[in-house]
């Protein structure tokens, strides 16, 4: 009898072992994916797209899956040493982004492995990204209990994977301005973008000092060599210099031929937490947003999301020229002054601009492809 009981338990113990062995064979990894190819979905200026389509190489996002113990957690710390050693000379990244949407679960060897890589990260200077989880879910509470997000060290805490890539593009923009106030030809950086205060990540003095900083010098400095300086339309009236600081990256025209459009747009101001429209009104306006921020929130078959539009940016200029109803729930996240086109305007510029609203359709017609391929790749990166 005492010989069958050992028999069980052993075979038990046997099982266990196996259970582990087989589970560790599956990695927790599930996708890899450089910045530039994962982007968030706010609405910037063209400069900052072709800014971030090649300073966003420093942005790595992880996506992770599955219960994560002391089997599974092994590889993804191999997997990121490997990275930080092997690669980095050649690929620098500054930060690494960890999506645990898909994580059912950690247990403390797995919280404590996070840890450690965070120290790791710390040393060669890359800020950890935590996100995809509740603060206060199971697995949040297990990542809190082991101080991983303490204020002095710890890693940053965003909810989704698109607030974690905007971040990391808001810090990397930062370089990019400085690189532009720096510039002794150009006299101010623009104001496409406010930035939240959070600590600075590169210092005037620092920004040469690495292949990481060099990297981000170069692709800034080839960026403005291939921009229309800031200041050239300053000293012109609103909404002229809206216009041609929004249309200058998608048009050939010159300034006389926008000049025959400022007319026809009125100034509307928007105080924070107001509604421009709501999702199924009818189109009525296209605007131009001056200062500000918008939110436009998507509720779709497909899902929900949200869209940050920034300043020098355009709002509505689908449902509009398509004659078609509002997509989006959108309303002012601050104080914000836009210019709009509406209907009667829109139709004056036909009948008296045709050449004018044939541009002004083209246009439309880029801008719109720019957000269906940024959208799809975003619905894509968080459906895996």
């Amino acid at each position: 009898m005492a010989s069958f009981a050992l028999f069980n338990i052993f075979g038990i113990l046997l099982a266990c072992v196996s259970f582990v062995l087989q589970t560790s064979r599956v990695s927790a990894i599930r996708g890899n994916l450089p910045g530039g190819v994962a982007n968030s979905t706010v609405r910037r200026h063209p400069i900052q797209h072709r800014f971030l389509h090649s300073a966003g190489q420093q942005t790595h996002v992880m996506k992770l899956a599955g219960y994560l113990f002391f089997g599974t957690i092994v590889g993804v710390e191999k997997h990121i040493r490997d990275m930080l050693q092997e690669k980095f000379q050649l690929h620098p990244i500054r930060f690494l982004v960890l999506d645990l949407y898909n994580v059912d679960g950690v247990d403390f060897s797995a919280a404590e492995a996070f840890s450690r890589i965070n120290r790791i990260l710390k040393v060669k200077g890359v800020e950890l990204v935590i996100c995809g989880i509740k603060m206060n879910g199971e697995v949040g509470t297990s990542l809190c209990n082991v101080g991983l997000f303490n204020e002095d060290d710890g890693a940053l805490y965003c909810e989704s994977l698109n607030s974690a890539l905007e971040y990391c593009e808001n810090e990397l923009l930062k370089a990019f301005y400085q690189q532009q106030m720096s510039d002794p030809e150009r006299e101010s950086a623009p104001s496409f973008l406010e930035i939240p205060k959070r600590k600075q990540s590169f210092s005037q003095e620092s920004i040469y000092s690495s292949p990481r900083r060099n990297h981000l010098h170069q692709v800034a400095t080839n960026t403005l060599e291939n921009s229309t300086p800031p200041t050239k339309w300053q000293n012109h009236n609103q909404p002229l210099q809206l216009i041609l600081q929004t249309f200058s990256s998608l048009s050939t025209q010159p300034e006389s031929f926008w000049r025959r459009l400022a007319p026809f747009f009125t100034r509307r101001a928007f105080p924070a937490n107001s509604t421009l429209y709501h999702r199924g009104d009818p189109a009525t306006g296209f605007y131009l947003l001056e200062t500000g921020i918008l939110k436009a929130d998507y509720d779709l078959q497909q899902g929900q999301y949200t869209e940050l539009i920034v300043e020098r940016t355009t709002c509505g200029e689908l449902p509009f020229f398509s004659g078609t109803e509002r997509t989006s729930t959108t309303t002012a996240e601050r104080d914000c002054v836009t210019w709009l086109l509406d209907e009667g305007s829109w139709a004056s510029v036909q009948r008296e601009e045709p050449e004018v609203a044939q541009e002004l359709l083209k246009i439309s017609l880029k801008l719109t492809s720019e957000r269906m391929d940024a959208i799809t790749s975003y619905m894509l990166l968080t459906s895996g």
